[in-house]
């Protein structure tokens, strides 16, 4: 997971610094502890930008979840952390969505930016032998 992060981030900043991205910010959430984002709708690959910060290290913790906008259906777990960071996530899910996040003793910021889809393309790792 560290690897995918690392190589998204390396990827989405080497196209940031040459000034060839596509990206397109859509929504940024901020807050601290727990709380369920308003709605945001996502019709392609997109990129998930957080950060996590506490001024209690040793007792942060965060879990983030990904839900359905209207009935808050469980699409999956986007990050639990313990510690504070940062990092990028793509994602190819499309819809009205929501995260739901839960945390403790830490501040948090979400951005979703849309991306084109080379661009998604070239984040994805690919194994050897696929």
């Amino acid at each position: 997971m560290v690897v995918v992060t690392r190589i998204v981030s390396l990827v989405l900043a080497l196209a940031l610094s040459t000034g060839v991205s596509g990206e397109e910010l859509l929504v940024e959430f901020t807050g601290t502890g727990n709380g369920l984002t308003e709605e945001f709708e996502v019709a392609g690959p997109w990129l998930l930008d957080w950060s996590i910060t506490s001024e209690y290290e040793s007792e942060a913790g965060i879990e983030i979840d990904l839900v359905e906008a209207v009935f808050l259906g469980h699409k999956g777990v986007v990050l639990k952390a313990r510690y504070p960071g940062a990092g990028t996530k793509l994602f190819q899910d499309k819809g009205r969505l929501r995260f739901r996040v839960i945390a403790n003793f830490a501040s948090w910021r979400l951005r979703v930016s849309k991306i084109t889809q080379e661009e998604a393309d070239a984040m994805i790792p690919v194994r050897p032998g696929l």
